[in-house]
């Protein structure tokens, strides 16, 4: 079974062993206890409470037979119809999950991320609302090292498209980048380089009131600093050298 799989089943909320279990099912049709622990090597006092966590999901169904009770696995494609209705429960909540959060406006509000699934979750709130600048200086293909040029081709640069914000890039003139100057226009995006003899590894989104720094794929690591004040700041130093670029 390839790890790709097992990570996606992961992202969705799986453990190594519910993982594990999941699979086993859906190669084996259906299985005792027993025999999961057989095919999983877990210990079969532990497939019980991981097999029940896994049914009240709704991943894992659940049966009498003659020679005990018998695990079956869900449909793969009832994983999504779960998720679609975990969104309409999530999105029905919004309101109220927002009224409790907690505002502090003139305070700083400084976040630590690590590894992709943190840089996939900072440039995916990049695109929370619509109509507005993002100001966007580094590295391309120092990112695209650890996000993909799939993903900025075929998921950001759509979803940024359909909210109808505005991106503004100072970045170094490599293959990838220069390409994407080509659509500036259709894209709602504005590219001006570095010139030659400058060289650095990180990145830094601007958006809002937030300031986004992102390490290469060395480093893995960003950090996002919710600030009017440092946001503005930024946004003024990025102006600066978009004039000095011209």
């Amino acid at each position: 079974m390839t790890d790709n799989i097992k990570q996606i089943l992961a992202n969705y909320g799986l453990s190594d062993k519910e993982v594990k279990i999941y699979l086993a099912l859906l190669s084996y049709g259906n299985a005792t206890a027993q025999a999961l622990s057989r095919f999983t090597k877990i210990k079969r006092t532990s497939i019980y409470p991981l097999a029940e966590r896994l049914v009240t999901k709704g991943i894992l169904g659940i049966y009498k037979a003659k020679y005990g009770t018998h695990y079956i696995a869900t449909s793969p494609r009832s994983l999504i119809s779960r998720l679609d209705r975990i969104q309409k429960e999530l999105s029905a909540a919004l309101p109220q999950l927002e009224a409790m959060q907690s505002k502090q406006p003139e305070e700083a509000n400084v976040k630590y991320y690590k590894g992709k699934e943190g840089y996939m979750s900072v440039l995916n709130e990049t695109l929370d609302g619509y109509s507005y600048e993002i100001f966007y200086i580094g590295a391309a293909q120092e990112l695209n090292n650890v996000i993909s040029e799939k993903y900025v081709v075929k998921t950001y640069i759509p979803e940024r498209l359909k909210r109808k914000i505005i991106l503004k890039q100072i970045v170094f003139p490599d293959k990838f980048s220069k390409k994407l100057q080509e659509t500036d226009g259709a894209e709602l995006r504005l590219t001006r380089f570095f010139p030659e003899g400058y060289s650095f590894t990180g990145n830094m989104i601007i958006y809002k009131n937030k300031v986004t720094y992102l390490s290469s794929i060395k480093e893995l690591s960003c950090v996002v600093i919710e600030s009017k004040e440092i946001a503005e700041l930024e946004k003024e130093k990025f102006r600066l050298l978009w004039e000095k670029l011209r």
